[in-house]
């Protein structure tokens, strides 16, 4: 267990803690999510303050007391300023990084999740603008890859119960299950997948193609917006199904535009 750590990482969250402080938390690479405060973070003059706000890749040193753990040093190595300055891809930016807050517990290592989330990062980034309808579809891809790091992947490719290959046109689709199940096994065991409902070969297409795809590649397939709104409320029904701390009053849709 450490006592002072340096480490490279990604401000995720922060709110006004007490009087004058700032409480962060922070994706790494090596230790996961932390969770720090920044002592006098909400004084003018603070310091450390300007160098802890989304979205940049930092160093950051912090050091851990007997109640709480403080950071006492952060350096500025890459600024997404594209997403400091422009409200559209900082909206989904934000969508993005809330959504890993909620749902990430703190100190579980995983150096591919922060991969992922900077990959997201750097495309939103460099990315041009792109209306509503894209913006659903690219953070429903990335809650596709969240869901596979949290270890709740979505079974696109092979029957749920006979792990056959799924056939065009013989299938069916089971949220709570997390995937597709083939109509044989549908006819079969009729007790079992009474709940699944069918879904349009369409929406299995975009949702393979937006969980496996590179993220600059999904700017690239023309969308229908009845296709996106079925393909969003399936991720949103895996998400509230599946993962522990998403909170699903507001479809995470809803959060990546002004309106």
């Amino acid at each position: 267990m450490w006592s002072t750590l340096k480490t490279e990482a990604i401000v995720i969250a922060s709110e006004p803690w007490r009087e004058a402080d700032r409480r962060y938390r922070a994706l790494t690479p090596g230790h996961g999510k932390l969770e720090f405060v920044g002592r006098g973070a909400r004084k003018g003059k603070a310091k450390l303050a300007a160098h802890l706000e989304p979205f940049a890749i930092v160093t950051l040193e912090i050091i851990k007391g007997a109640r709480s753990t403080t950071v006492i040093g952060v350096e500025r190595q890459e600024v997404f300023s594209t997403l400091a300055y422009s409200i559209e891809p900082r909206l989904l930016a934000l969508a993005a990084t809330t959504l890993i807050d909620k749902t990430v517990r703190p100190d579980l290592e995983d150096k591919v999740l922060y991969d992922e989330v900077l990959l997201l990062l750097r495309f939103l980034n460099d990315a041009p603008a792109f209306p509503p309808t894209r913006n659903t579809f690219v953070l429903g891809g990335f809650l596709l890859r969240l869901l596979r790091h949290l270890g709740y992947d979505v079974e696109l490719g092979a029957c749920l119960s006979c792990k056959d290959d799924i056939r065009p046109l013989a299938f069916r689709w089971h949220e709570g299950r997390g995937g597709l199940v083939c109509t044989n096994c549908v006819l079969e065991k009729p007790h079992e997948w009474f709940s699944a409902r069918t879904m349009d070969e369409e929406i299995v297409t975009l949702l393979r193609f937006a969980r496996d795809a590179q993220y600059v590649d999904l700017l690239r397939p023309s969308l229908k917006a009845d296709h996106v709104g079925a393909f969003a409320s399936c991720v949103h029904d895996l998400m509230r199904f599946h993962v522990p701390g998403y909170v699903d009053e507001t479809p995470f849709w809803h959060t990546t535009t002004l309106a």
